[in-house]
């Protein structure tokens, strides 16, 4: 079975956790694999909508993916087969004062766009097709289940959206005795997933989750860096109770 969750938050966008978050893990997809949605309480319409939405998104990505490096080798040896002829020809049958030069230049735009006909071909290939049409019909089947655990994380990031800006940081930060809130029924899948879910759609938060780490192995997290983040939060370009859940469960 594959698990996916759902994180409801009070003050900002709920978090749609699902397994096929991470594209380049395409290949290890399985199609026949039930699919379970886990949320605190029971799914509305709507979120049973934008869970599916959400899946088939990432399916659609994923699968374009798989097929793209399937199908690479193939590509590049058309592409480069199109750029030899391209420069023989144009080398052999055009003459032109500066030689070589306008004939790789030819040869260049030939194969990127011998590359780019393949690849939009490929993406819209039978065998792509059919896996996106399987995958899809395994999300559209998928379960929904109670975890009345996931409330930790809940109320986590619920208690640290009530927090001033400056005091939120300074505890990211590390700056005095103030710690975040603590979270209990910690769950492992949940925070690969949630890892996972930065690192591949909120780039920007994920840079300064980096930035946070080698800091503190560096041991220089200090007042700039909380000061950083108050800005960043204040100018809504950060979500700071997010990132303070990033490290709360970082390994």
């Amino acid at each position: 079975m594959e698990a996916a969750y759902i994180l409801r938050r009070k003050n900002g966008q709920s978090l749609y956790l699902s397994p096929y978050v991470d594209p380049t893990t395409a290949d290890k997809w399985d199609e026949g694999k039930p699919i379970r949605w886990f949320a605190s309480t029971g799914l509305t319409t709507q979120e049973k909508d934008t869970a599916l939405f959400i899946i088939y998104k990432q399916i659609e990505r994923g699968v374009d993916r798989w097929i793209q490096d399937k199908r690479y080798i193939p590509r590049l040896l058309i592409s480069a087969f199109v750029f030899l002829v391209l420069y023989f020809f144009f080398s052999l049958a055009v003459r032109d004062p500066i030689p070589v030069i306008d004939e790789l230049i030819i040869g260049l735009i030939g194969a990127l766009l011998t590359a780019n006909y393949l690849a939009k071909r490929d993406k819209k290939g039978d065998l792509a097709m059919k896996r996106k049409m399987l995958l899809k019909q395994n999300a559209s089947r998928a379960e929904h289940e109670i975890e009345s655990k996931l409330t930790s994380y809940e109320k986590f990031l619920d208690e640290c959206g009530s927090l001033e800006g400056i005091d939120l940081a300074d505890r990211i930060s590390q700056l005095d005795d103030r710690k975040l809130p603590n979270l209990t029924n910690k769950n492992e899948k949940v925070d690969t997933l949630l890892h996972s879910h930065v690192k591949i759609n909120e780039k920007f938060l994920d840079q300064r989750f980096s930035e946070y780490k080698k800091l503190k192995l560096k041991g220089k997290l200090d007042e700039s860096f909380s000061a950083k983040l108050v800005k960043l939060g204040v100018q809504g370009d950060l979500d700071l109770p997010l990132l303070a859940l990033l490290v709360t469960t970082m390994k």
